[in-house]
């Protein structure tokens, strides 16, 4: 079962990353689908304090990532992308998501730099990419039993 919601949820991240590259904009329905697929992890496992501790680091990246979105850093959708990711993925694996997040996103903006230097308007980075791979690619590595739990 659990390996059913992986994939679901991965499909779901793989839609976010393509409606981010061609639109530059992550609909709602996809950060609530990942949430939902979180909240099915959560209650096949069965286990009330990690998820627990799931809500409340995803509460946190959520209110700073809101932050960051006020300030014009991230679009709307990344906010709910990368909280919904993370209660799924757990707290245990945040900062390992975070850190895999934020390569990605570093390396698209270089390569997005690279690529339209000589554009008159600055470029934006669809950060939905960075936020959907680093949580597929967390899942797929995933060593520490958060699938198999």
């Amino acid at each position: 079962m659990l390996l059913v919601i992986c994939a679901a949820a991965s499909f779901v991240f793989l839609i976010a990353c393509y409606h981010d590259i061609m639109h530059r904009s992550i609909p709602n329905a996809l950060p609530l689908a990942v949430t939902g697929a979180a909240a099915l992890k959560w209650a096949v496992i069965g286990q009330i304090e990690p998820a627990l501790w799931a809500f409340a680091v995803a509460a946190i990246v959520l209110v700073v990532s809101a932050l960051c979105f006020s300030q014009g850093w991230i679009g709307g959708g990344d906010v709910k992308l990368l909280a919904a990711a993370v209660l799924l993925l757990g707290a245990p694996a945040t900062a390992q998501f975070l850190l895999l997040m934020a390569v990605i996103g570093g390396v698209m903006a270089v390569l997005l730099l690279v690529v339209r230097h000589h554009a008159a308007q600055r470029p934006t980075i669809p950060y939905g990419v960075a936020i959907g791979a680093a949580a597929i690619v967390m899942m797929a590595l995933d060593r520490s039993g958060l699938w198999t739990a």
